[in-house]
């Protein structure tokens, strides 16, 4: 491990709740970003209808069978 050294000028216990800590509060702000600044994302989450749309088919072209 070559950042060993740093537990010499920082506790443990006070270094692993601080690092802890530091990446819940970027994944809390992550979340709140994404919940507050998209439109697809809520309905997304509370199951939002689906949009039907007609499917256009075209029409199948009879096969043309040659007696040759």
């Amino acid at each position: 491990m070559n950042q060993a050294r740093i537990w010499l000028v920082v506790k443990p216990t006070v270094g692993l709740p601080l690092f802890l800590g530091t990446v819940l509060f970027i994944a809390l702000c992550v979340h709140y970003a994404i919940l507050s600044h998209t439109t697809w994302y809520p309905d997304y989450w509370q199951g939002g209808a689906k949009k039907h749309t007609a499917a256009v088919v075209a029409p199948a072209s009879p096969m043309v069978a040659s007696n040759q």
